[in-house]
């Protein structure tokens, strides 16, 4: 067990013994941020968001393992009008200072052609740092970094960081094998995770080639007579001849079926706020609690905001199991996942798990679901309970078609791939971040 002195001369207004345990870890080692970092800078405050444009990306969208390439904001700012510091290359770094402070994404080819707005930091690292982005992004990523960052943190009312106290964190470093090996395993994870995502993106234009000819005009006004109005939908996207009509043309050609006719569709569970737990918090056996911002890039994000006692999740018996859909339901709706073997988690409430009943693939219905035409439908069923936005049971009135036998198959083999590699990914990024806390905060 690990015990230490604090001196009167060392006491802060963090009193919490974990802030102090890794203060005498980390005070041996001389690098700090500061001493690494070549250039550290924000992003810039843009807020006119529009449905075509640059990505934009703001602190909900960087994960603690990847940048979240589905859910940034469009502006009208093209890359060229960029100040050069704060244009993105690959191995830089992106750390949140608002929000969810500290969360860390290393930059890779999938998300270079894009805008960090003011909540995110940018690091880019000297080109003779005795660290590698790698390295900098896992420790910062693991409780020795992540204490620090919060040990860190300013204000009252809205908590964050600031580059004068970002520069202070220090980096212990470990072996130069041992950060071989952290190298050597994200990098690794990088690469699979790249190619899971353009394996995912192929078969999504495979799919959309087969509907590429439904293409109705967006009417800038339409009206509705009272005999067409059903009495569950009184918005106006339940009746938007785009939605309406691109699935009118899709049923001229291919059969289509009710997602609720070929699928198990079960709700998660809300637990309450007081069986949450932060990483910090978690205990060796807890699991992940799956939020709707959970769900990053067609996959379940291994490093979730909250974590719970396992006891909870065998007593809800939520029986999650490979190749699951896991499906937003309410607030952030329409982003959806596949379950992997490596997964394990409860799922919120807003949270839908669709089982297919072997009439479709899981792996078809999910890319399905990602495409316009599958969120077309799941925008005209949209509506707002009170404050949130949700489908309801209007997920099982989704109508899939059924596509020829050798695209589904096509279709499903790729998504096997993306399944197989980001599952290695998650592996190697547990083995990287295990690595670094044994070597500090277990030795």
């Amino acid at each position: 067990m690990l015990s230490f002195k604090i001196y009167s001369n060392e006491l802060e207004e963090r009193l919490l013994v974990p802030f102090y345990k890794v203060l005498q870890i980390t005070k041996k080692y001389p690098l700090t941020i500061e001493k690494v970092a070549k250039l550290i800078t924000n992003g810039m405050d843009l807020r006119a968001y529009r449905e075509e444009g640059t990505p934009y990306l703001r602190g909900t969208d960087i994960k603690r393992c990847q940048v979240n390439m589905l859910t940034p904001k469009k502006v009208n700012y093209p890359l060229k009008d960029i100040d050069d510091k704060i244009k993105l290359k690959e191995g830089d770094i992106l750390i949140t200072r608002k929000g969810t402070v500290g969360v860390t994404s290393v930059v890779s080819s999938d998300c270079k052609n894009v805008i960090i707005g003011t909540e995110i930091i940018k690091v880019r690292l000297k080109n003779d740092a005795e660290i590698s982005p790698e390295y900098f992004y896992t420790l910062l990523n693991s409780k020795i970094g992540i204490i620090q960052v919060y040990s860190k943190m300013t204000g009252t009312v809205s908590r964050g960081i600031n580059h004068p106290s970002l520069k202070t964190i220090k980096i212990p470093t470990l072996s130069k094998g041992d950060q071989e090996k952290i190298d050597n395993w994200v990098k690794g994870a990088k690469l699979k995770h790249q190619k899971a995502i353009s394996l995912i993106e192929e078969a999504k234009t495979k799919l959309l080639s087969l509907f590429s000819k439904y293409e109705p005009r967006e009417e800038q006004y339409f009206k509705v007579y009272s005999s067409e109005i059903n009495e569950d939908y009184f918005t106006p996207q339940f009746y938007y001849p785009l939605y309406n009509k691109t699935i009118e043309h899709i049923r001229k050609d291919f059969e289509t079926i009710k997602l609720g006719d070929v699928s198990e569709i079960k709700r998660g569970n809300e637990v309450g706020s007081d069986n949450y737990r932060t990483y910090l918090e978690k205990l060796e056996n807890d699991i992940s609690f799956v939020r709707t911002s959970d769900l990053p890039n067609y996959e379940i994000d291994d490093y979730p905001d909250f974590y719970m006692d396992i006891g909870i999740y065998e007593d809800l018996k939520q029986d999650l199991q490979a190749n699951d859909i896991l499906f937003s339901n309410d607030g952030k709706i329409g982003f959806s996942a596949l379950f992997l073997d490596c997964d394990k988690c409860v799922i919120q409430s807003h949270i839908r798990r669709i089982r297919m009943l072997n009439k479709l693939s899981p792996e078809y219905v999910m890319v399905f679901l990602n495409t316009k035409y599958g969120q077309y439908q799941i925008r005209k069923r949209t509506v707002v309970q009170a404050t949130i936005p949700t489908i309801g049971d209007g997920l099982k009135e989704i109508e899939i078609p059924i596509i020829p036998e050798k695209i589904e198959s096509e279709i499903i083999n790729l998504v096997k791939e993306a399944s197989k590699l980001k599952s290695e990914k998650k592996l190697l990024i547990r083995e990287a971040k295990k690595l670094i806390e044994t070597k500090f905060l277990e030795d």
